[in-house]
């Protein structure tokens, strides 16, 4: 036996949509289902149900089957292609059994016969807000869990610049490192951390890599902490000993980044490594050739060697844009065009006039 009170208790704050074609039928019934929900509205035919249905939103839709203008039949189906959880109950006669099957396929809810019996109407009705109360439950669950799921993301966001903003200032540091040493050599790494990514980008890098070699680029010659300053900082010619001994900050910078499981710092070691070797064989420290150089340390190296032509030394003076450029495409005493893989090579010569404007820009920042 179904519990009035149990019932007005369940049906509070929702609303109703009934669609009856007969008129007693239809406001004897309407006021039965007001005593129950705060919110009740009728319907003569499935046309009007529909209308009403897309004016707001209805916990629940009762409908007969058999009507003018448009039956139940079709109403249902409308609204269940408007909201597949829309839970509808249809009210059939004995001669409507052929509609059933279609009205379950297209997932009514539930159903109950004509002539109306009360309490099984009531039983079907109980069940029926049940079913709301469930599907309200899973709804603002789905709502909750969404918010969580932003706020996490949110939250994963913002930890994420942490670590990238941490990440940036390690770099700086460390750059700054070698800075107090030899502010020329500062400002050098400081713009391999511009021209790496213009060159990978202009040969179609991906972005990934492209904003991976912007950070490592900076620290090619992180190994230089560990060259003395009489070596370092010397004015002029080094001695092959004194050479020999300079070239270690390569192996020196890949010792010190070692061992990481993260990618940027990971192509950080390979460029302190490889930027000084050379295409055909010729660079240091482990004489590689060709494509056993990692596209990192070819890239970096002709930026590194541009840069560092066109830069002030102790042992040289700065050279301009059209001399560097000579340097590279010609050679001289110290390198040769073989020097760089073909393809950098002809990428860089494309977008030289880049490199000339990102120097005298950072040059610009100093005066």
């Amino acid at each position: 036996m179904i519990s009035v009170k149990e019932l007005k208790e369940l049906a509070k704050g929702l609303a109703l949509l009934y669609v009856e074609d007969d008129r007693d039928l239809r406001e004897n019934t309407t006021r039965l289902l007001t005593s129950f929900f705060d919110h009740v509205e009728n319907a003569e035919n499935g046309k009007h149900g529909l209308e009403k249905y897309t004016q707001r939103k209805y916990d629940i839709v009762i409908t007969d089957i058999n009507m003018p203008v448009m039956n139940g039949v079709k109403m249902a189906e409308e609204i269940k292609a408007r909201n597949k959880k829309q839970v509808v109950i249809v009210i059939s006669a004995h001669d409507e059994a052929k509609y059933l099957l279609e009205l379950i396929n297209m997932g009514v809810d539930n159903f109950i016969l004509k002539p109306l019996d009360i309490n099984q109407f009531l039983e079907v009705i109980q069940k029926a807000i049940n079913l709301v109360i469930c599907n309200n439950l899973e709804e603002d669950y789905k709502k909750r869990l969404q918010v969580t799921v932003e706020e996490r993301t949110r939250e994963l966001k913002e930890a994420m610049d942490i670590v990238q903003d941490l990440s940036s200032e390690i770099v700086l540091r460390l750059t700054a490192a070698t800075e107090l040493r030899d502010l020329d050599t500062g400002l050098h790494n400081k713009r391999l951390g511009i021209y790496a990514p213009e060159l990978a980008r202009a040969m179609g890098m991906p972005e990934e890599f492209i904003e991976t070699i912007a950070f490592a680029a900076p620290l090619h010659d992180i190994g230089k902490i560990g060259i003395l300053d009489n070596i370092l900082l010397k004015p002029g010619a080094l001695t092959d000993e004194e050479f020999e001994i300079m070239k270690t900050h390569t192996i020196t910078g890949a010792k010190i980044l070692s061992g990481s499981v993260h990618d940027k710092i990971k192509m950080t070691a390979s460029i302190a490594l490889s930027h000084h070797e050379r295409w055909d064989g010729t660079g240091y420290p482990n004489g590689l050739r060709g494509q056993d150089i990692p596209i990192e340390g070819r890239i970096v190296s002709i930026c590194d060697h541009y840069d560092a032509l066109r830069s002030k030394r102790p042992y040289k003076p700065a050279l301009s844009h059209e001399e560097a450029m000579n340097i590279i495409i010609n050679g001289d005493s110290k390198s040769q065009p073989g020097c760089y893989e073909p393809d950098v090579l002809e990428t860089f010569i494309k977008i030289a006039d880049k490199f000339d404007a990102i120097y005298a820009a950072e040059q610009d920042k100093l005066l």
